[in-house]
């Protein structure tokens, strides 16, 4: 069986203390979990949060890194680095990246390929907005998007690969697809992976895919209940000590 994912997706918030505090709650409560627990911190608390982690089962995380060594690039992040502070985890094309920053499925797909091949665990987000969706292009979007990120990735990095199913219209809105919305579309994201290349079928059924878009305590349990639905990427409910806990519940 597929082992559930609960990811805390902090983005552009939270005080260094704040942080801190969620972390040592989250160490506690991550030692007894049956779920795997992550969280993605901002950058520049990334040191003091992987600190409070080490030695425990919580999972701290990048939101973001370069696909190089050390090199002259501003205002990025390597592996390297990331490797300094015992983080062997990052996300790759959350749609504020795509939307805001400009970030295609093709860049995405170099990055996905170098830290693949560098050992880290990467998760990569996928999802429509909510005019692709009223356009019924949900799954022509979901397969662009898969193909593309995906392409020439190799049959043995994928057990370090999980994919992130995040509708774009339900990210911070207060609207969530319904368990049977979001089974559909994890579903289709299992099969278009299967398609990949011979033997991908195997894979396919391996690989963990997580629920993003206003996931909350009261609505997790059913998301959960699905077959193809294996945790959540959360964002606002993970902020919160309490509520990241009525998660893992």
């Amino acid at each position: 069986m597929r082992k559930k994912i609960i990811a805390g997706n902090w983005k552009m918030n939270l005080t260094l203390a704040e942080a801190v505090a969620i972390a040592k709650g989250l160490v506690s409560a991550s030692q007894t979990s049956t779920h795997e627990v992550m969280i993605f911190p901002s950058a520049l608390h990334l040191e003091s949060v992987s600190g409070i982690a080490k030695g425990s089962k919580l999972i701290v995380g990048a939101q973001n890194a370069y696909q190089s060594g050390l090199t002259a690039m501003t205002g990025e992040i390597s592996p390297v680095q990331l490797a300094e502070l015992g983080i062997t985890t990052v996300l790759v094309g959350h749609s504020e990246r795509r939307q805001f920053l400009g970030e295609t499925s093709e860049f995405d797909q170099a990055k996905i390929s170098y830290f693949l091949k560098a050992g880290l665990r990467v998760v990569y987000c996928v999802g429509e907005t909510w005019a692709e969706r009223e356009k019924g292009n949900t799954f022509s979007v979901l397969e662009d998007q898969i193909r593309k990120g995906l392409k020439d990735i190799t049959s043995d990095l994928f057990a370090n690969l999980v994919i992130a199913y995040e509708p774009v219209w339900a990210i911070g809105t207060g609207k969530v697809a319904t368990p049977v919305e979001a089974e559909e579309a994890h579903a289709f994201i299992r099969k278009e992976i299967g398609n990949l290349f011979v033997g991908a079928s195997a894979i396919s059924e391996k690989i963990q895919i997580l629920y993003g878009g206003s996931v909350k305590p009261d609505n997790i349990k059913d998301l959960l209940t699905k077959p193809n639905i294996d945790g959540g990427l959360v964002g606002g409910a993970s902020q919160k000590l309490e509520s990241f806990l009525g998660l893992l519940k």
